[in-house]
């Protein structure tokens, strides 16, 4: 008998998101509320004639305050990227400039 390999749901689901990423994910999620949300408030005026207006907006202002804490983390990820990038950049011209005056005093 040959041996199957058993299906991992959960490891599949794992990759799913390495793949989109955690901010990417939190948006969609994020997208996803606000639509369920938007319909929820209609389903409520339509029975209601009004919709609770205090509730609304504090649900809209936690979700742009999540959105604007995910655009900050992300903007530092870049920043810390793109410095990490120029050390490594002045590291190799460092060492390209060493190297030529080592086959200079040659």
């Amino acid at each position: 008998m040959k041996n199957r390999k058993r299906p991992r749901p959960l490891r599949k689901l794992k990759e799913v998101i390495g793949r989109i990423g955690t901010l990417n994910l939190i948006l969609i999620l994020v997208g996803v509320f606000f639509v369920w949300f938007n319909w929820q408030m209609l389903c409520i005026f339509r029975e209601q004639g009004m919709i609770p207006e205090s509730y609304a907006c504090a649900v809209i202002a936690a979700t742009i305050g999540e959105c604007g804490i995910c655009g900050w983390i992300r903007t530092n990820k870049d920043r810390q990227r793109d410095h990490q990038w120029e050390q490594e950049e002045k590291q190799a011209e460092r060492s390209a400039e060493k190297e030529s005056e080592v086959k200079a005093d040659e």
